[in-house]
């Protein structure tokens, strides 16, 4: 049996890891950067999980039910690696070495079987068995590891699906997730302001998610943890009409001021300087629901996921295709994606440990 791993991500490398214990000849081929993903995350440091689990983490249940399943077993496959973890006091799990490398030299121990700058564009079958651009193989199987066009630039966004023409797979709309918001407003005298404060995703009179912690202005929109984790829950929802942000500027205190010149001692100096043309009577109000109208989110380029992907109603429970079920998907080319926090790394990974086991049980 040989089989054909496309994406040197987290999927396919943890993956790849599992196939050379069991012994299965397999080749990975990735066109890019081998690790990328894992290299960027956590700020460099590597986020890789995160020990605190709830269903509303993910957008779709699956995401959740496999990562609940498999989190025992995964942290079995790093002590596997030699690879030491700690947490911090919000659950997220690191490297003990706070470097994103130790984990990818961790998952390159093993001398795995890698074709570097290999991109894939096509997926052919011939008499039961696969061909990668009509010219690499034959493969009993193939896994489809190849992460999503989200933190590239737009160059390399153009044909980065082109491998799955020909396989009649449905894909939800991608959306960028775990991004920022561009607002409307002329935010340019905030740009560069970070404040702690909770923010609110409203639509209309309904707030549909909030969570605290530092957001940060920019030109034409905010940025910060808990505003992409604002993102995730935003991507989820069909309709967008009459969506907006609100800050809590001064959560937990109940302030009044009577003059512009009261805010010096309670705001950061620019935000006193853009209130400064509202009406004083206006300012308390603006304390506790200082709001924006959503005019977007930022492109791909900027994301650190991408939301949609291949539809789960075209996989079967071993996560194959319905229509082909030697071909394997897994990792955020799923329609599954999480908020930050490790969340997506850790969904990636899990899908490798569930797609491994199908493979390496095959007879």
């Amino acid at each position: 049996m040989r089989v054909a791993i496309i994406g040197g991500g987290a999927c396919g490398l943890l993956l790849a890891n599992l196939l050379e214990e069991a012994k299965v000849s397999y080749e990975l081929f990735e066109k890019s950067l081998i690790g990328r993903k894992i290299l960027a995350s956590g700020n460099g440091k590597a986020n890789i999980g995160n020990i605190h689990l709830e269903p509303n983490q993910y957008n779709q249940p699956l995401g959740y039910e496999l990562v609940s399943k498999y989190k025992d077993k995964l942290n079995a496959f790093w002590k596997r690696c030699g690879l030491y973890t700690k947490q911090d006091e919000e659950g997220r799990i690191y490297p003990l070495s706070e470097s994103s490398l130790s984990v990818l030299q961790c998952l390159l121990r093993k001398n795995l079987h890698i074709v570097e700058n290999y991109p894939i564009t096509r997926i052919t079958r011939m008499n039961q068995k696969f061909y990668l651009n009509e010219v690499r193989g034959p493969f009993d199987y193939v896994v489809l590891a190849t992460g999503s066009i989200a933190s590239f630039l737009p160059k390399k966004q153009q044909g980065f699906y082109d491998f799955l023409n020909g396989l009649d797979v449905q894909m939800t709309p991608l959306v960028p997730s775990l991004v920022g918001f561009k607002l409307v407003g002329n935010l340019k005298r905030l740009q560069g302001v970070r404040i702690k404060c909770n923010a609110k995703l409203i639509q209309k009179n309904t707030i549909l998610y909030q969570e605290s912690g530092e957001v940060i202005f920019k030109n034409d929109g905010i940025s910060g943890i808990c505003v992409l984790n604002l993102s995730s829950y935003y991507g989820r929802f069909k309709d967008k009409r009459d969506c907006r942000i609100s800050l809590d500027l001064l959560p937990g205190m109940e302030v009044e001021v009577e003059s512009h010149e009261a805010l010096t001692g309670l705001l950061h100096p620019k935000l006193c300087d853009y209130l400064k043309d509202i009406p004083i009577q206006q300012i308390n109000s603006l304390f506790h629901d200082f709001s924006f109208p959503i005019a977007g989110l930022y492109d791909f380029e900027f994301a650190q996921v991408a939301s949609g992907g291949i539809a789960l109603e075209e996989i079967n429970d071993d996560f194959s295709l319905k229509k082909n079920p030697h071909i394997y998907v897994g990792g955020e080319l799923l329609d599954i994606d999480g908020v930050c926090g490790g969340y997506n790394l850790m969904f990636a990974f899990c899908s490798a440990l569930k797609i491994g086991e199908e493979l390496c049980n095959i007879k």
